[in-house]
């Protein structure tokens, strides 16, 4: 086993703040490539990874980012890592150890960072490896919904410390926002609850429409157009980051040239956010023995490679890889788009009354003429907190295991996010907030891969609502399976940024278009659970349903709104499966 060194270093930035990271270096190697991960997790805590790196014949420099650990400034995400990610990669490259040759390392913010620090194109940067990569805007808020969730990740950053035992408080959570969603307060109330300010957070509950604000947290297209640098992105079906890293993989390979689609290579197994190591279980659900990949040494395995130290690995055989859960199989295929099912519908039905599980409507083969169904998006209806404040029934939980993805109690947020798989409780009781629909049971296995599309007629009787659409594998013995979900506020169902106000009670076509990507063998005797309900969760922001901005309503513009589900022959509603024969 090779010996290593490691010692304190300060990383000087152009406008006079040093950066302090940690230094790791295989022992007496003289000058050798370096991989570098901007964290603000602290560098200490990439301890073990810094030795792995270290015994491979590489230097790791674990770098705090600015205003965190031993660095100097103030800790602004989204706002810093850019700059001074290209400072410190292009002075790592001009240190006698290293022979300027440099690589990115990370998952969730550092993932985003890297490629943020990509996107100022340093010229020692050789390849970026970002796991479960963040993207604002479309991880959060997703469809126009926000989420408090930012806010509690910014307490585990206060200071230059780290505060996971309070983030970790999912009670202390769960009582201030369900506080405010009883009596329509405002998300934004909660710092001050907390005592603790963290500007930019709030930016998820006011910039809920795509627009400059994201735009400008992600790599520009003509950034895209000149990296021409080998990246391997890496996510899981439940990780709560999969659309955000799939939407950075999409746009490399729209932007970039033919050298850049030509190395830009992409895992998806069957990981959550936690698992990106290659675990072969998540949460109660286990997976085949081929899910477990040691994803470290892969990893270090493509930086020799991209640095000139060995071969490619061999499990990258195909630019896009991924696995297909119940098969416990991996699959490759040259492009995202190459490995997707062909859209098969299933059209919705009902006698006019699927409310839960048990007097559900039907998914079909074919269009139907059958009654709309009602439910309501009520503000004033407090019974689905009751839900969430409940411990999860999930085996193996326990509420330590995660400072700001609480395993223990329910929560329509985390689970619409990949988070506690076999855990349907948000289907048990809607309490008239929502509708259900069934297939019949399948007749053959049939492999599921990619992300779906639900396209409804929808009738409203105010000006938004926030939609959430879950989607699962009933097994033959009644338990279910997460296979995909989406999330809409009405207002921005054109994807526009400042939205429409729905018209009043008349049907229009809404199309839920941005469904996780899933990759599961659906099994034969297995039937497919569509649920369309309102969020009433207190970890989303609380639309009261009015035609004002979310985050500006007033209590006294609460308002129930009725919403139907036409499915009759002038206004088809069908869920489209990404079906591979």
């Amino acid at each position: 086993m090779r010996d290593y060194t490691a010692r304190f270093i300060q990383i000087p930035m152009r406008d006079g703040i040093e950066l302090g990271a940690v230094l790791y270096l295989p022992a007496g190697a003289g000058r050798v490539p370096a991989v570098m991960e901007m964290t603000p997790y602290l560098a200490d805590n990439a301890h073990s990874i810094g030795v792995e790196f270290a015994r491979e014949g590489l230097a790791f420099v674990a770098v705090d980012c600015r205003g965190r650990g031993g660095s100097g400034g103030e800790f602004m995400q989204w706002r810093n890592d850019g700059p001074d990610g290209f400072d410190a990669v292009q002075w790592i490259a001009e240190q006698a150890w290293c022979d300027g040759q440099v690589g990115l390392f990370g998952g969730s913010y550092t993932g985003w960072n890297q490629w943020s620090i990509a996107d100022q194109l340093p010229p020692a940067l050789k390849t970026i490896v970002p796991s479960a990569a963040f993207m604002g805007g479309v991880d959060i808020p997703h469809g126009g919904v926000g989420s408090p969730y930012m806010y509690r990740w910014r307490v585990t950053l206060k200071g230059h410390h780290i505060s996971w035992n309070l983030a970790a408080d999912t009670l202390i959570f769960n009582r201030i926002q369900g506080d405010l969603y009883r009596r329509h307060g405002s998300l934004l109330e909660v710092p001050g609850v907390i005592g603790f300010e963290a500007p930019g957070w709030e930016d998820d509950l006011v910039a809920t429409g795509w627009g400059p604000l994201w735009e400008a947290r992600r790599p520009s297209p003509e950034s895209l157009r000149r990296l021409d640098i080998p990246v391997l992105s890496l996510t899981g079906m439940y990780d709560t980051c999969l659309p955000g890293t799939l939407t950075h993989h999409r746009r490399y390979d729209e932007h970039g040239g033919e050298k850049a689609r030509g190395q830009n290579y992409l895992i998806i197994g069957p990981w959550d956010h936690r698992g990106m190591r290659g675990t072969d279980r998540v949460y109660a659900l286990q997976f085949g023995p081929a899910a477990k990949i040691d994803l470290y040494a892969l990893k270090r395995r493509w930086y020799r490679w991209v640095f000139g130290m060995g071969d490619k690995p061999a499990f990258l055989d195909a630019r896009v890889k991924h696995y297909l859960c119940e098969a416990d199989e991996w699959r490759g295929a040259d492009s995202l788009d190459a490995l997707c099912g062909a859209p098969k519908p299933l059209f919705l039905a009902s006698d006019g009354h699927a409310t839960d599980i048990f007097r559900s409507g039907w998914l079909a083969d074919a269009a139907a003429d059958t009654p709309a169904d009602s439910f309501v998006s009520d503000p004033f209806d407090f019974r689905p907190l009751e839900t969430e404040s409940r411990l999860s029934r999930s085996p193996e939980l326990d509420s330590h295991s995660g400072a700001v993805f609480p395993r223990a109690y329910n929560s329509l947020f985390f689970i619409q996010g990949g988070e506690d798989p076999t855990n349907a409780v948000f289907c048990h009781n809607t309490f008239g907030q929502g509708v259900i629909y069934h297939s019949a049971p399948l007749e053959a296995p049939i492999d599921l891969v990619g992300e779906p599309e639900l396209r409804l007629w929808l009738s409203c009787d105010a000006p938004d609502a926030d939609l959430c659409v879950l989607l699962y594998e009933v097994l033959e013995d009644g338990s279910t399976v997460f296979l995909s979900s989406d999330l809409l506020r009405l207002r921005h169902r054109d994807g526009s940024t400042d939205g429409t106000p729905m018209p009043p009670a008349t049907p229009t076509e809404v199309r839920f278009r941005n469904f996780r990507f899933a990759t599961r063998r659906l099994l034969r005797h297995s039937r497919i659970r569509l649920v369309v309900r309102a969020t009433a969760c207190s970890f989303m922001q609380k639309n009261l349903n009015s035609a004002t901005a979310v985050h500006l309503q007033k209590p006294e513009e609460a308002r129930i709104a009725r919403i139907e589900v036409l499915h009759d022959r002038a206004h088809p509603a069908a869920l489209m499966l990404p079906i591979v024969k």
